[in-house]
């Protein structure tokens, strides 16, 4: 059987900020990428509800655990991957909701399955961080590798993406389990994410902030095509705060 092509997109919505004016924008972006995979952070109901009235043909986790719908979800294309399991292991993060939220779906042309999951890392500036510099990322990736570890399935195809929050021991952390970026496994420079001007509302007095913290990475059995961090505007305004970043990946 040929590989099967699927677009992957991972984008953190901003919750409901500056929404009425970024709707549209965030409209015509799916209407034109058309992801069949798209995991969101800082998802809300609000914006919950709008995605399901956009991707008419895709399916999404539904499930009573409020960070699905208060955190990130995952949508697929329904009439190219179903739901087989999902969950949302707990990273012990101080944001009480977020989770590592995952999914099994299966290629409904095969037997296939693969593994797609979505965090959203703690800023860096609170404390104690903040007084200290030790990033409690690092202990969060550590827990995300362990659940990967042990949710994977030998010689699945496996993804993992979202908001970073961090532009270094992602990377470095996940690598260590077989986990590589979009643009490093294409031999390419991770382009800046964060912050989206002038979207973000950033005043000239504040300080620049580019950086590239929002990644999709995946396992060795999904192999990248092309990747992207689609500089997208519609009326004059970004889908968020980040821009998002899409991958073209190939699996068995």
């Amino acid at each position: 059987m040929a590989p099967i092509r699927l677009s992957i997109v991972s984008c953190n919505l901003w919750m409901t900020e500056r929404w009425t004016e970024r709707a549209p924008a965030v409209e015509k972006f799916l209407g034109l990428f058309r992801p069949d995979v798209f995991c969101v952070q800082e998802l809300t109901p609000r914006t919950q509800a709008f995605l399901d009235s956009v991707l008419k043909d895709h399916d999404r986790v539904h499930d009573a655990l409020a960070g699905w719908t208060v955190e990130s979800n995952i949508w697929w294309n329904a009439s190219l991957l179903e739901r087989v399991e999902h969950g949302a292991e707990d990273l012990g993060q101080p944001e009480t909701e977020r989770r590592l939220f995952w999914a099994r779906l299966r290629v409904k042309s095969s037997e296939c399955s693969m593994f797609v999951s979505t965090a959203h890392l703690t800023p860096p500036g609170r404390e104690p961080e903040a007084s200290t510099g030790q990033s409690p990322r690092v202990g969060q990736l550590q827990r995300i590798c362990a659940a990967l570890g042990r949710l994977v399935r030998e010689g699945e195809p496996a993804f993992f993406m979202g908001d970073m929050n961090d532009a270094r021991h992602p990377q470095r952390i996940l690598k260590e389990i077989g986990f590589v970026s979009c643009f490093a496994a294409l031999g390419l420079q991770s382009p800046p994410t964060f912050k989206c001007y002038p979207t973000a509302n950033v005043q000239p007095s504040e300080p620049a902030i580019t950086e590239a913290i929002d990644l999709i990475l995946a396992n060795r059995p999904a192999r990248p095509v092309a990747a992207c961090v689609p500089a997208f505007y519609y009326n004059g305004m970004a889908l968020s705060d980040h821009w998002p970043v899409q991958a073209i990946y190939e699996v068995e």
